[in-house]
């Protein structure tokens, strides 16, 4: 649909968080006549009525009643399962379904780099934009992280900027309903089993990934990991192909030779910075930066300025970020971790012994493929949340676990039996949605309660 074509249609967003927030105030921002329908009352504040009131929205928190399907179309939040009844009853009726990213991209013209994978989006993205920025490059960043998509657009709209480019991270979830989304760049970082809550199979899970390059055609780049098999068997569409990994393939651009990491370019390798010095350490962030360097190279020309850029990158809060030291134990936060790939990866990351603290919402990890690591690295494994018993159940006779509900309480554990030099990681590979709004509500309480006990022990 045309930007100029809403003014006057009728639009139910389902949900009331950040998507659906940010969907409202730009289609009201266009003329669009909305509902925005939220059936978990707890979610209703006076901040959101008031704002619901200033762009003459109607809305409904505690139900979905039946003016939802009074519309010309329907955008649904990601936290919206599609076994969700409601979803049911708006397949029954053929009511058009989109998402929020496939509605946004509707208002941009301008080139889109888009990220999706199993692991390692927000520090893709994050570099991404930070390249581009630290190049002169005016940069939006949204999606999956920080502003929804629509704010992003309506930022660029009440901008000046020229030639600017996007950088979107999507999610499976934000991919289900696309239907014109239209990336310059789209990049699959690496796929891994995520989110069985949600699909019927792994494979419909990978599937929504791969819906990232549906409408990609000849002048588009694909970036995709050489290093996953999963990504080099997939069928991807007749567009520029270009890998990152270690993996000899044919279309393998950004790689790593002799400590450095660069490009394949005219039958050479041409450096651009040695892994060494990457701001962010470990294996999956030069994975990270590789897929960075795919990504950029497409808007810098000067491999110099790339390389430059990435030295100077500060590490995403919330994945593997340290927060203090205490009594000698240093404590990480990783509460990004929600999927069991994304902790294997945490858990490898350090030589110290690990209290390890997993849990939360499961979404159907497996944790008995952390089996192996954790005999390794940990000292202990800290369960909390409602996912303890399942972790126990697959972990059981691999690694000494103690179940402790809180992250409060592992922190307080992990303190009263550790010993200096120890390592206490929070890496739930769980959703944090028993407990917490969001996994960065996650982050900032670990990361509040270790300065809480900090202060404490030093009085």
């Amino acid at each position: 649909m045309k930007p100029t074509e809403i003014k006057n249609k009728r639009v139910t967003i389902l949900g009331a968080e950040r998507s659906g927030l940010g969907a409202a105030k730009l289609l009201a921002h266009h003329g669009a006549r909305l509902l925005v329908s939220e059936k978990d009352a707890l979610k209703f504040t006076a901040e959101k009525r008031e704002f619901f009131a200033s762009i003459n929205a109607k809305f409904e928190f505690g139900y979905h009643s039946d003016d939802v399907f009074d519309a010309d179309f329907i955008v649904v939040s990601p936290g919206i399962p599609e076994n969700a009844e409601i979803m049911a009853k708006i397949k029954a009726k053929q009511i058009p379904v989109y998402s929020e990213v496939e509605v946004a991209s509707w208002f941009i013209d301008e080139p889109i780099i888009a990220v999706t994978g199993s692991n390692g989006k927000t520090t893709t993205v994050n570099l991404i934009h930070h390249v581009l920025t630290a190049c002169g490059i005016n940069t939006f960043l949204g999606g999956n992280v920080g502003q929804a998509i629509s704010e992003v657009i309506l930022a660029r709209q009440a901008s000046d900027a020229e030639n600017a480019v996007f950088v979107l991270e999507v999610s499976s979830f934000q991919l289900d309903h696309v239907e014109r989304f239209h990336p310059k760049v789209a990049m699959i970082l690496n796929l891994s089993p995520d989110h069985l809550d949600r699909y019927d199979s792994v494979e419909d899970y990978y599937s929504s990934k791969l819906g990232i390059w549906r409408n990609l055609g000849g002048q588009d780049l694909i970036g995709f990991n050489v290093d996953d098999e999963r990504l080099v068997r997939a069928e991807k569409p007749n567009a520029k192909l270009l890998g990152f990994g270690t993996t000899d393939s044919p279309q393998l651009f950004a790689t790593v030779r002799d400590g450095e990491l660069g490009i394949i370019q005219n039958g050479g390798f041409q450096a651009i910075i040695p892994a060494s010095e990457l701001p962010i350490p470990g294996p999956h962030n030069v994975s990270n930066a590789l897929a960075c360097i795919t990504a950029t190279s497409a808007f810098v020309p000067d491999l110099g300025d790339i390389g430059a850029a990435l030295r100077t990158f500060t590490p995403v809060p919330h994945r593997i970020e340290y927060v203090e030291t205490i009594k000698g134990i240093r404590f990480y936060n990783d509460s990004k971790a929600t999927n069991v790939a994304s902790t294997a990866v945490a858990i490898q990351s350090f030589n110290e012994p690990e209290w390890v603290i997993l849990g939360g919402k499961d979404k159907g990890g497996e944790f008995y493929t952390l089996a192996v690591d954790l005999a390794r690295h940990a000292r202990k494994v800290l369960l909390v949340g409602k996912a303890a018993p399942i972790i126990a159940e697959q972990l059981a006779g691999a690694v000494e676990m103690e179940t402790v509900g809180t992250i409060g309480n592992a922190i307080d554990y992990a303190l009263r039996y550790g010993q200096a030099g120890d390592v206490v990681l929070l890496s739930p590979g769980c959703a944090s949605f028993d407990q917490f709004d969001n996994y960065e509500q996650r982050g900032e309480f670990f990361i509040s309660i270790v300065k809480q006990r900090k202060e404490r022990l030093a009085q």
